[in-house]
């Protein structure tokens, strides 16, 4: 019985040593990731300060973001909130959603992160929906898409308190366009 379980302590040990190192290489392994400058597009930076000041109330507003100008603002926004353990952002708009990708820090470890998520308009309110999620290659089960999903809902909810309702959301290949009303 001695015998059988040094075995079975040499086969767990080995097991967790050849993940250690599968998570190592996946952690070295950037090359996929280039880095992204953290800028916000002028028309972003237009359209951000319209909505805080408070003077365009009832004025129309119209937006087009592309790959690059999401991938920079995602940098930007993290260049700013350090705790978020997250870098290297990549986004795919297509007319049937978002894919985005980057390196996460997961236990000290930088590992591929990938999501895909689609957006609808109700009221004049993104609804996002997430699809899939994966960390290191490996797709979360459901029992984690369904708890980060009320997370977003609350988050989205939030919206509605900012001073502005979209009217239009449109998903290209490469690009979103969005219209609205200051409020």
């Amino acid at each position: 019985m001695k015998r059988l379980w040094r075995l079975r302590n040499l086969w767990i040990a080995l097991a967790l040593l050849a993940a250690n190192g599968l998570a190592w290489l996946g952690a070295a392994s950037v090359g996929d990731f280039p880095e992204v400058q953290p800028i916000l597009a002028p028309q972003i930076v237009e359209f951000r300060d319209n909505l805080w000041s408070g003077q365009h109330a009832g004025e129309t507003f119209s937006l087009t973001i592309d790959e690059q100008m999401a991938e920079e603002a995602v940098a930007w926004f993290l260049a700013r909130h350090p705790q978020v353990p997250f870098t290297r952002p990549q986004v795919e708009i297509d007319p049937s959603g978002i894919t985005g990708r980057g390196l996460a820090t997961v236990f000290g470890l930088r590992t591929p992160v990938q999501g895909r998520i689609s957006i609808t308009l109700r009221d004049g309110v993104p609804v996002v929906v997430v699809h899939n999620l994966g960390v290191a290659g490996a797709s979360a089960p459901g029992i984690v898409l369904n708890a980060i999903q009320p997370e977003i809902e609350r988050q989205l909810a939030r919206s509605q308190e900012l001073p502005l309702r979209i009217t239009k959301l449109q998903m290209g290949q490469g690009v979103i366009y969005v219209q609205g009303v200051f409020r």
